[in-house]
């Protein structure tokens, strides 16, 4: 046994909060002021978030604001997701862990054999993508296509992942979707015309899978609990029910504030920030 890591398991909260929750820890875990912690999340309302460098030109803005969905840009790289009904996790680990693979691919498959442990739990029937695969999505929209080591159920996309390293510590997101929801993630998004709309609608759902297509009535309550399970084995750490310290809580809402309720963040992104 590694030890024990700290477990957070939140009710749904606003796109805002969740991402700046997420960068909040895992700075507070490389200043080593918090301990590694795995935080199991929800969203409301819906949001669609952007990967770190998406362009926010690829996002239907006005379609979001009358579909009440939030647009966020996470710390997290890749590309849009849609988080509505699906079980989200985030990891922060310090980036000296001597344990702990220094490459974001070997460390992605640590994390995945984690998450695919709980998932076999449940019964689904789960493995991960081979090494040296590449994704070759044709759209804005995540879970086009698997990349090394990537978590896939008949041969289509289950989970979405993408890692970042900063501060001193590693933050891995993971998005496992109940329900697929093409239709509604792709209303979202700016396409040509309705015929490319419609391509890459057809696109995405040949590979992508979400779990009620491979469980029972899927439940987030049902879910989350196996995931825990399955990380806690693969990584050799017992996880142990806690709460964000008044530091981070502090934090949080300074990056709110600053940065994850504010356009110039989640639509100019660092780009734009670099240049000033």
């Amino acid at each position: 046994m590694r030890g024990k890591w700290r477990l957070l398991s939140d009710g749904p909260a606003s796109a805002a909060w969740n991402m700046a929750v997420d960068e909040a820890i895992m700075t507070m875990v490389g200043r080593k002021e918090s301990p590694p912690t795995l935080r199991i999340y929800g969203w409301d309302p819906p949001a669609l978030s952007l990967g770190y460098f998406q362009r926010a030109a690829e996002v239907d803005l006005s379609a979001c604001r009358s579909r009440g969905v939030d647009v966020v840009r996470r710390p997290t790289g890749g590309r849009a997701i849609l988080h509505d009904q699906e079980v989200t996790y985030s990891l922060s680990l310090p980036e000296d862990l001597p344990w702990l693979p220094r490459g974001v691919t070997e460390a992605y498959r640590l994390i995945a054999g984690g998450v695919v442990r709980g998932l076999k739990i449940l019964g689904v029937p789960v493995e991960m993508a081979p090494a040296g695969r590449r994704g070759a999505g044709k759209t804005a929209a995540c879970f086009d296509a698997p990349c090394s080591y990537e978590i896939v159920a008949r041969g289509r996309k289950l989970v979405g992942s993408a890692q970042t390293r900063r501060r001193r510590a590693v933050l891995q997101h993971g998005s496992i979707p109940l329900k697929l929801q093409t239709e509604e993630l792709f209303a979202l998004l700016h396409f040509a015309d309705p015929g490319e709309r419609s391509r890459g609608e057809r696109l995405f759902a040949a590979k992508a899978i979400s779990l009620d297509e491979l469980m029972d009535s899927p439940g987030f309550d049902d879910v989350w609990p196996a995931i825990v399970q399955g990380l806690g084995e693969e990584l050799g750490v017992a996880f142990e029910q806690g709460f964000l310290t008044p530091a981070e809580e502090e934090l949080a809402g300074e990056l709110v504030r600053g940065k994850y309720a504010n356009d110039k963040w989640n639509l100019e992104g660092p780009r734009r920030r670099k240049k000033e």
